[in-house]
């Protein structure tokens, strides 16, 4: 219950902050083009996996980030119907734009805590799911 607590002050959180600072994307949005940043070029299913966004949310999210020209859609060579999605420069941008907002609320977030602590839980969080056979 704890963590289900902490999960949806933590969306509020970055969510009112997104908001304060006019951002022209949602943290949602932040957070599919910072996984683009690490794993550029997957297949628009994989995205929604390792986001926990069903496809049709991905489809929308994509379909906004591309309009935008954050994001770019390519077909697989192998299987037409699969779509690749590549962060574009405009898509980096925004990204550092807006990293700062994620810092600070981090900062907030994690504040008291020492870097051993943070360690062990980032440690521990990864065990989790692991257990969970969640591949990253």
């Amino acid at each position: 219950m704890i963590i289900h607590l902490m999960d949806l002050e933590i969306n509020a959180g970055i969510r009112r902050r997104f908001e304060a600072a006019g951002a022209a994307i949602t943290p949602e949005n932040y957070m599919v083009l910072g996984m683009l940043a690490t794993k550029d070029g997957v297949h628009q299913s994989q995205l929604a996996r390792l986001t926990h966004k069903n496809r049709h949310n991905m489809t929308r999210i994509i379909a906004a980030l591309e309009k935008k020209g954050y994001v770019q859609r390519r077909s697989d060579g192998g299987d037409k119907r699969r779509l690749l999605v590549f962060l574009t420069d405009p898509g980096r941008a925004v990204l550092e734009e807006y990293a700062p907002v994620v810092a600070e609320f981090s900062a907030l977030v994690f504040n008291g805590l020492s870097e051993e602590e943070l360690e062990v839980m980032h440690q521990a969080h990864l065990r989790i799911l692991s257990n969970l056979e969640f591949e990253f």
